[in-house]
């Protein structure tokens, strides 16, 4: 075998290793549309005592399925951010239009007055938004309710 001959095939596997490697990048790079859409968010109560409990509902639609890093925020009377716990749902995600039901639990400290429920989402659905750490940010639409003193 030439010996030219076999650094043009080893060039040749390496540019085309760098092309598919490019067309990648490209493609995670413009992966930016949210993989869900809130339709619609609502607290089935309109007021709550300090330390209580409110339910609250989310209409969303789910385009696909992405790991996700999850916050859950309480601004009450007084602008003060409170950070409300995880809870698990115990399901497998599914894409779709789905509207399901959670329950918050509100701080002790939480100021009486207007107040408002937001979650903020981080997904990674690729591994360049793993690796330099871009996810696509969705917030949820703001639920607002009362918080009463107790």
């Amino acid at each position: 075998m030439n010996r030219n001959l076999g650094w043009k095939i080893i060039g040749g596997i390496v540019l085309m290793l760098a092309a598919v490697g490019t067309f990648n990048m490209t493609v995670w790079m413009m992966d930016r549309d949210p993989p869900i859409t809130y339709l619609g968010a609502r607290a089935l109560t309109p007021v709550v005592a300090q330390g209580g409990t409110i339910p609250v509902e989310f209409d969303v639609f789910r385009h696909r399925i992405c790991p996700i890093d999850v916050r859950r925020w309480l601004y009450d009377s007084g602008m003060n951010r409170h950070a409300i716990p995880s809870w698990t749902t115990g399901l497998e995600l599914l894409a779709g239009r789905e509207v399901y039901q959670r329950t918050i639990t509100i701080p002790d400290a939480a100021a009486s007055g207007p107040a408002q429920y937001q979650i903020v989402l981080d997904y990674e659905c690729n591994p360049l938004a793993r690796i330099m750490s871009i996810p696509i940010r969705v917030y949820s639409p703001p639920i607002r309710f009362e918080i009463k003193r107790r």
